[in-house]
């Protein structure tokens, strides 16, 4: 309840203490004064809800004290009751009455009666306290308010203006150039198409009363960098007329070079897309064909009696399809890695055993040029990592095939070991170095762009993205490659990556060529299935060629009738085909009773990993991509189904070719290979002849595996005599 004050005036103390004792029952403050001027001092400090003023008082009497009150502003409300005991007469009584009391006491008074009356004052001074302090909370709240959506117009980015009919600016939130702008025209904001839209915004907001939105280009001077905006004008109603318009114009400059990126995104999507879905249909159309022209080549070698120069023609389109197949490999991997899809797929990995293989890969083609591989280890390189074994056999594919193309005289070397170890990781390189023709120092580094090579290199077949893949490879596995050049002199490129060196006991088997199905087991039925011919009858032929039973089927619907019918051991199965698709009919086989368990080998050349995860998930076994080599082929073919093969170099009594080797036939092999097996006869290191038989063997499995039985049995003279075409048959067994 608010505190009140009551005042009361009379120049008697006793009437003073007498009254103060009556008002005691009351909740209210009692303020005394004995004179006129002594009551107007303490209106300075109390706001009275009543003043009790006695009527006869010498100096300022009751009437002229009322007067003083009433004609102050700061007084005049308060209410007024004269109290007297000497002037009871009505003359009185109406003069008190005209000074503006609200009520003429005579003493002797009832103090129930006179209290009732206080109390009703009081009551209404109370009420006014609380309506005071409610106005004044309200218009603190409505003030900050005011403050706050001041604060919010004077301080938001937007740009917001009150423009009259013409366009003249009334007011501006950009406070420090209110001065500069107030009564001048809006559109000196505007360009010419922009003042025309802002002129038809004006006219439907003060014409019609609606409310008006447009977006244009702008030029604020407090905000160069801004050039367009949108803009939205309300009217502002006055006694039931528009007389002014409120436009907020806000910088979506950002929004339309977002919207500009982001409609760049999707067209560099959609033509990433478009590249990607081309790249796949020319691996596809290309992988085709090159599946059947290296196919019919590895039929044509299992032949055998081919003359030197039909084995050297077979030599070149082996490595042709090869070179070919290798530029697309690396033009499917440059697009993965714009696209950023590349990944990397660990495996335990010797990296011995890929250094061997590389060398021996490439040592027949250094020695045709007269150039020296060597390869060499430091001690402390692991037996085994974790690596992307294939990402890293390719990545020294493309730097050994560099040096041998650019490379006319003199060695080649690879030295591999670690740099670092560090928190189980290391740091693995490998150096290629060569004596050949040199990198010019400012084209070193763009050897690693797409589509770029040296000097030197331009002279030679290529697509130039041997070294731009690589390069990506490397940062893949957290390493880099690096390049140490002089024209003239050789080059030296530094290939680092990080591994985690690990433990594994398997060591991996040697290349063992198939020569026919073992006899001691039942021959497998298999289906095959491809709509193009040529791809069907070089599979077939070649599964044929080692002993299988092969039905070729042409298309889905066909090939559905005859598993059923001929219940086949194993299916081959192109992924794409006219009508019926390979995954449709892997599915609907799948759907056949649960019994049926027959395996599926899905062979494409649409390798992606979208079609490897669709396979699998329709029931396919395994998933290859064309071209297929007959080794990977037969072995996928032994670990799905019961078999066994007999390898070039074993014996089995069931099947013998009683064919003899004679020189004749050994003239059918490579020259090179000829010679590299009589140095390494010569040279007595069992190791060399060894490999030159495995070589032999990849070349013509039949010599090769005679060879090897001479070579068991340590008939090195006979073997000397064959190879220096004396045309002496061998006929020892």
């Amino acid at each position: 309840m608010p505190e009140v004050y009551i005042l009361i005036v009379d120049d008697v103390p006793r009437n003073l203490f007498a009254l103060e004792k009556v008002l005691s029952k009351l909740e209210v403050n009692v303020i005394k004064a004995g004179s006129g001027d002594e009551a107007l001092a303490h209106t300075l400090n109390y706001d009275f809800a009543l003043a009790i003023l006695d009527v006869n008082m010498p100096d300022m009497n009751g009437y002229e004290l009322a007067d003083l009150l009433l004609g102050d502003p700061n007084t005049s409300r308060i209410p007024i009751i004269f109290l007297t005991a000497a002037y009871a007469d009505e003359y009185h009584s109406y003069q008190g009455y005209e000074s503006g009391a609200v009520d003429y006491i005579v003493k002797p008074f009832d103090p129930v009666i006179f209290l009732s009356k206080v109390s009703v004052f009081l009551e209404l001074a109370r009420y006014r306290i609380g309506l005071q302090d409610l106005v004044g909370q309200q218009t603190s709240a409505l003030l900050e308010e005011g403050n706050k959506l001041r604060l919010l117009v004077e301080n938001t980015p937007d740009c917001i203006i009150n423009v009259d009919r013409q366009g003249n600016i009334v007011f501006i939130n950009q406070s420090h150039n209110n001065s500069d702008f107030i009564g001048k025209s809006a559109y000196q904001f505007f360009d010419e198409l922009g003042s025309e839209l802002q002129r038809k915004a004006l006219k439907s907001v003060f014409e019609k009363g609606e409310i008006a939105e447009f977006e244009s280009n702008m030029h604020l001077p407090w905000n160069p960098q801004a050039t367009c905006y949108s803009h939205r004008l309300a009217p502002i109603v006055r006694n039931s007329d528009i007389t002014e318009c409120v436009q907020i114009s806000r910088d979506i400059t950002h929004l339309k070079l977002a919207d500009e990126a982001r409609l760049k995104l999707v067209r560099a999507e959609a033509e990433s897309q478009a590249k990607s879905k081309f790249l796949a249909s020319m691996s596809h159309e290309i992988r085709t064909p090159m599946n059947a022209v290296l196919g019919y080549a590895q039929l044509l070698r299992r032949e055998g009696n081919l003359t030197t120069q039909q084995c050297e023609y077979l030599e070149i389109i082996d490595r042709s399809g090869e070179h070919l197949l290798m530029l697309i490999d690396s033009v499917l991997d440059m697009a993965k890695i714009e696209a950023g899809k590349m990944t990397l797929t660990l495996s335990k990995t010797s990296l011995y055993d890929l250094l061997n293989d590389l060398e021996r890969m490439f040592l027949l083609s250094a020695r045709k040029k007269g150039l020296k591989l060597n390869v060499q280890y430091s001690k402390d390189l692991p037996d085994w990592l974790m690596v992307d074994a294939n990402k890293v056999r390719q990545v020294l594919i493309n730097l050994l095939g560099n040096a041998l193309k650019f490379t006319d005289h003199g060695r080649i070397e690879i030295r591999a070991g670690i740099t670092d170890y560090y928190d189980y990781k290391t740091t693995v390189y490998v150096e290629v170095e060569d004596t050949g023709c040199g990198i010019e120092t400012e084209k070193i580094e763009c050897i690693f762009n797409a589509f770029e090579q040296a000097r030197a290199g331009t002279k030679n077949i290529g697509a130039g993205l041997g070294l731009a893949v690589s390069n990506e490879f490397a940062h893949l596995m957290n390493g880099s490659i690096t390049v140490q050049s002089e024209v003239d002199k050789g080059s030296l490129f530094r290939f680092e990556f990080t591994a985690e060196p690990t433990d594994f006991e398997n060591r991996r088997k040697s290349t063992q060529v198939v020569i026919h199905l073992d006899p001691d087991y039942e021959t497998p039925f298999v289906l095959v299935v491809d709509d193009d011919t040529d791809n069907l009858n070089m599979l077939g032929r070649i599964l044929s060629s080692v002993g299988f039973k092969v039905c070729l089927i042409t298309n889905g619907e066909d090939a559905l009738t005859a598993f059923l019918e001929q219940k086949p051991s194993i299916i081959i199965l192109d992924l794409k085909m006219k009508g019926m698709d390979g995954m449709e009919f892997a599915q609907r086989i799948r759907g056949l009773p649960s019994d049926n368990q027959v395996p599926i080998i899905m062979i494409t050349a649409s390798p992606s990993s979208k079609n490897r995860d669709l396979a699998f998930k329709v029931g396919v076994n395994q998933f290859l991509c064309k071209p297929v080599r007959e080794q990977t082929f037969f072995e996928e073919i032994g670990h799905l189904i019961d078999t066994k093969y007999i390898y070039a170099g074993e014996s089995k009594s069931d099947f013998q070719d009683e064919r003899r080797l004679n020189s004749k036939m050994v003239e059918t092999l490579p020259i090179s290979l000829r010679l590299g097996l009589q140095q390494a006869i010569r040279s007595g290191y069992i190791e060399n002849i060894t490999d030159w038989i495995v070589r032999t063997e990849d070349q013509d499995p039949w010599i090769g595996q005679k060879l090897r039985v001479m070579t068991e049995k340590f008939d090195y003279t006979s073997l000397l005599k064959l190879l220096d075409n004396t045309g002496q048959p061998y006929e020892k067994h």
